[in-house]
């Protein structure tokens, strides 16, 4: 099954989103490994302060004293133990330091209430000295299983990490291949064949009947080879004479450098035709020295056109402003669509108040030829920008910047008025 260029780009779309799409997952996932990894560190290290406390306390004191006051002591040894009880999730590595944690836990608190309760008065300096430091290793020794809960923790953090930067070199690499592979390929069967339709319009110029046989099938261009190859075939067919040829081909070539050069939307011309025709001119006024002035216009809150109506209304509204327009310029006036709702209009030979005067035109012809959307008028007003040639433009660029910053105080003035680009001085 062949695709079209149409289908080809949906489908180099939908595979970039799709990867997209994975390394989002794929950041959300990591995250949340982190944060758990997180926790887990914070177990650890609260399990490390809580048990230098109790360390502390046992190395402080004489617990054999039998005015002792083991109070501060268990309320220490109950929060290790809420600690330990409300830990977050651990993976089995940890699962089996933290068990081995509760049991010397559970050792300690045998071990110490054995010696809180009797004082072991009876016993030798050594015995007692014995059990105090077996009590402190076994606090030591929880706190080196924290501890080392804490480093796996971290482990963990600088792995996922690593991961996370590796998939997305990944993902970034596959996304730049896929980008640049499709644009090479999309440009290739676009300008090949191209080139090949050109050939073939060439070869009838001359009077040779020749198939257009593409090198990269697409439907789009085949549709063009198709009609093509068929209106040879006819022509072959009827011995048409080389100057009925020629006149065909020329009204092809026409058609073609139409499509070319007209917005699909609107039929007026598109920006290369305007810039085209831009150039032109001013190469024209800096040789005779004319007056040359651009209107520069946009639809007042399109935006919301398309919100509230949908881009079929939307669209039929950028058709509407450009019939008025039409109808309101002189023959000699250019109209080319600049962009998404912004319009510019070349006035050849015509100064500041001419500009004006047309502007004024199509505001008001605008305001008078509503268009009507399920029986309810839509009003729609434009914010118009112009600019006329002089001594400081050096491009037809620099002259749409002066329109275009025109335009933008019209909008900053409150939309539906006409700026003049003189100094920045509202007329």
């Amino acid at each position: 099954m062949k695709m079209s260029l149409t289908q080809r780009i949906y489908f180099f779309t939908a595979s970039c989103c799709m990867i997209f799409i994975f390394l989002v997952a794929s950041i959300i996932r990591s995250s949340e490994i982190i944060e758990q990894a997180i926790e887990q560190e914070n177990y650890a290290k609260n399990l490390v302060t809580h048990t230098n406390i109790l360390k502390q306390l046992i190395i402080n004191n004489d617990i054999y004293k039998d005015n002792y006051n083991a109070s501060t002591w268990h309320d220490s040894q109950r929060k290790l133990a809420m600690i330990l009880k409300d830990s977050p999730t651990l993976t089995p590595q940890e699962q089996t330091l933290k068990n081995s944690i509760n049991s010397q836990n559970l050792s300690v608190i045998r071990l110490f209430q054995k010696i809180n309760e009797n004082k072991l008065h009876n016993a030798s300096e050594a015995i007692k000295a014995h059990l105090k430091n077996r009590l402190i290793i076994q606090l030591e020794t929880i706190r080196g299983d924290s501890e080392q809960l804490s480093t796996i923790a971290q482990k963990n953090i600088h792995h996922v990490l690593k991961q996370e930067v590796a998939i997305i070199v990944i993902i970034l690499a596959v996304c730049i291949f896929l980008l640049t592979f499709g644009a090479h390929h999309l440009t290739k069967v676009f300008k090949t064949s191209m080139n090949e339709i050109k050939d073939a319009f060439q070869a009838n110029h001359s009077g040779h009947f020749e198939e257009i046989k593409l090198s990269n099938h697409s439907q789009e261009f085949e549709n063009i080879a198709n009609a093509f190859n068929a209106m040879n075939e006819k022509l072959s067919k009827t011995t048409v004479s080389l100057q009925v040829m020629k006149q065909v081909v020329e009204e092809r070539t026409h058609v073609l450098e139409e499509l070319s050069n007209t917005d699909p939307l609107t039929k007026v011309a598109n920006r290369r035709a305007l810039f085209d025709r831009g150039h032109i001119e001013i190469s024209r006024v800096q040789r005779s020295q004319n007056n040359l002035t651009i209107i520069l216009l946009d639809c007042d809150l399109f935006k919301e056109f398309n919100d509230k109506y949908g881009h079929l209304v939307g669209d039929e509204v950028l058709m509407h402003i450009c019939e008025i327009c039409t109808k309101e310029i002189r023959e000699i006036d250019f109209l080319g669509r600049y962009g998404g709702e912004e319009f510019v209009i070349i006035l050849p030979d015509c100064d500041i108040a001419g500009g004006l005067e047309t502007a004024r035109r199509i505001q008001d012809s605008l305001a008078r030829h509503c268009m009507s959307v399920d029986n309810k008028e839509i009003n729609m007003t434009l914010s118009i920008g112009i600019a006329t040639f002089n001594e400081k433009h050096q491009s037809f660029e620099e002259l749409i910047n002066d329109a275009d910053r025109a335009m933008y105080l019209a909008k900053e003035n409150g939309r539906n008025r006409i700026e003049v680009y003189k100094s920045q001085n509202l007329h």
